[in-house]
């Protein structure tokens, strides 16, 4: 299928599928940069109690260490220390084999089936906090067409004790892991980008990478670098049928001081030929300093997906200091 905008793009070009191997650390090779990277990140919310949790690990297997933890916030959060539950490291060991291991912060992680089936079990008894999540596939891993980076949604399920008191997970979620990419902490003079999922049910989600379009930020015209497509990567699963995302029309509304996204429109435009229009509200919200020079806005949305219903999932609003510097109108 071709398109007016992207006249080379088909939807073969978007996807591979998923090695089994590929869940596993891959072998580093012998001339790596020192910032060669894997990640693996899971989580869950609880919509309804305005919960949202992210499980997240960056490894540096050329440096042998690990960051990361888990973080769980309820309500609107200043940042991660002001979480109802946070335990997040700088350095830890690198685990033999991620799929199956405790990190130093007490995750415990385990893959049943690879792309397919997760349990995660995390116990802080002096804090009274308790997890435990599985996660069940509900589509194929979407992998990007380089081979390095996947990102899938997830049936939820479990039971949470959080400083005491008990819920249960009954709901969707997203995971995302890559490999064999070096990723140093170098300042980026990006425009924010939005990493964004969204859930309905077994039969849709949808996840996209994307910068605001430009028209909506005359701020930034030449003090944030210029891109040739602000949409850099993204999915559609709608009625067991996975297809790209080649463009999106994106608006972002944000807290004056703070930049805390509170709402989002945008338009998908996917390789299936069909036009999606989801509009979305922040619920619970948490800054974070997932890397030190790069700021980390994390928020559970309720998407209004239209003609198909309400879907939650997380934004993740990554900006680098020439762009926070620009909006607040420092630069």
């Amino acid at each position: 299928m071709k398109f007016q905008n992207y006249p080379d793009v088909k939807d073969d070009e978007f996807f591979l599928s998923m090695k089994p191997e590929w869940e596993y650390l891959q072998p580093v090779p012998k001339d790596a940069h020192y910032a060669w990277t894997e990640t693996s990140m899971f989580g869950f919310n609880i919509p309804e109690h305005d919960i949202d949790c992210i499980i997240y690990h960056w490894h540096h297997p050329a440096m042998n260490i690990t960051t990361g933890g888990l973080m769980i916030w309820r309500g609107k959060n200043t940042n991660q220390v002001e979480c109802d539950y946070s335990d997040y490291r700088t350095a830890m060991p690198l685990p033999r084999d991620h799929t199956d291991c405790t990190y130093a912060n007490g995750v415990v992680v385990k893959m049943i089936e690879p792309s397919k089936r997760f349990q995660i079990t995390f116990s802080d008894k002096k804090r009274n906090t308790h997890l435990d999540l599985r996660l069940t596939a509900i589509m194929p891993a979407a992998c990007r067409h380089n081979g390095g980076h996947i990102t899938q949604a997830m049936k939820t399920d479990g039971t949470l004790i959080l400083n005491g008191e008990k819920f249960n997970i009954d709901g969707f979620h997203s995971r995302d892991r890559s490999w064999n990419e070096a990723r140093d902490e170098s300042l980026m003079p990006l425009p924010p980008i939005n990493w964004t999922v969204g859930i309905i049910d077994e039969n849709f989600a949808f996840h996209h990478l994307t910068f605001d379009h430009r028209k909506y930020h005359s701020e930034w015209n030449g003090k944030l670098t210029e891109l040739d497509k602000n949409c850099m990567w993204g999915y559609v699963w709608e009625d067991g049928k996975l297809s790209g995302v080649v463009d999106c029309d994106q608006r972002s509304e944000v807290y004056p001081g703070t930049l805390m996204p509170t709402r989002i429109e945008s338009t998908l435009v996917a390789t299936n030929g069909k036009q999606y229009r989801i509009t979305g509200t922040a619920g619970a919200t948490v800054q974070i300093q997932a890397w030190p020079n790069m700021a980390a806005h994390f928020a559970l949305f309720r998407w209004e997906v239209a003609g198909r219903g309400i879907a939650y999932g997380d934004l993740q609003r990554c900006m680098w200091r020439d762009a926070w510097r620009t909006m607040i109108g420092k630069n």
